[in-house]
């Protein structure tokens, strides 16, 4: 059974426009074009592509991407694309959820005392000699979204080599200054054997602070210890670093991630 460009667009929810555009890309073309009136007519077994086609849409995929899963025999591909995707919107949501937590908790603390966005006082910084840690590492010029690739890549030859780890994994930070997208950063994950290490960080006088909850507010932390440092007559004398003491692979949620910061200093 045909049917009108019309009707279909009514069925659909989608406009004649929009159809029309399909047809142009190749995305979904009428089952038969009149050839004297030009009017484009759908066959009643399109109906199901639309709708497949309207709800890849709502999942965020592009129009080449659902042209591509369309046109595909092998259904295993659009089943993998789905998965990330739901793994996508979780991360998402996680992330969402963890900033409204956030503005909540800057909403009830206006309320409560009259003060906005305070940064000051939210963290206990100390002075302490830092302990010598052997590391396997990787060090390159990255983006933030780089470092599961690259942890993993540790993991994967500690796996293969039997080099026993001692718990921490940590990035250190050697750029003067940040770039999202492409900065001199070393990710690494300690071990006990020295003799099989890539880097070993030296005891040294550190300040330091312990970040409760997402990596998205680490600037805050990173802020209050610069400014401390400069308060009380130290200065920074190699990169700072950060251990990854409490995170997702402890299955925990957010709010309960923490994250030792250290920046080497020596008194004036």
């Amino acid at each position: 059974m045909l049917i009108s460009i019309g009707q279909f667009s009514k069925i659909c929810s989608v406009s004649v426009k929009t159809l029309r555009y399909y047809d142009k890309v190749d995305l979904l073309k009428p089952a038969k074009v009149d050839g004297i009136t030009g009017y484009r007519y759908y066959d009643e077994s399109q109906l199901n592509d639309m709708l497949t086609i309207n709800r890849l849409k709502r999942y965020g995929f592009s129009l080449i991407e659902i042209k591509a899963f369309l046109s595909s025999e092998d259904k295993r591909v659009l089943f993998s694309k789905l998965k990330e995707r739901a793994a996508d919107m979780e991360t998402e949501i996680a992330h969402k959820s963890m900033l409204l937590r956030e503005l909540k908790g800057i909403v009830e603390n206006f309320e409560r005392n009259g003060v906005i966005m305070n940064y000051e006082n939210n963290y206990d910084i100390t002075v302490k000699m830092s302990k010598e840690l052997p590391i396997l590492s990787s060090r390159q010029r990255m983006s933030v979204e780089e470092f599961g690739k690259y942890y993993g890549e540790l993991f994967t030859k500690i796996a293969r080599s039997g080099i026993t780890t001692t718990g921490a994994v940590l990035a250190i930070y050697h750029d003067d200054e940040f770039d999202e997208n492409n900065s001199d950063i070393e990710v690494g994950i300690a071990i006990a054997d020295k003799d099989k290490a890539t880097n070993v960080l030296k005891s040294c006088l550190c300040a330091t602070t312990v970040h409760k909850g997402s990596y998205a507010n680490l600037t805050e932390a990173y802020a209050s210890v610069v400014k401390w440092i400069n308060a009380n007559g130290y200065k920074i004398t190699a990169p700072p670093y950060e251990i990854y003491t409490k995170s997702h692979v402890d299955n925990l949620p957010v709010n309960e991630w923490e994250t030792e910061i250290y920046f080497p200093v020596e008194k004036i």
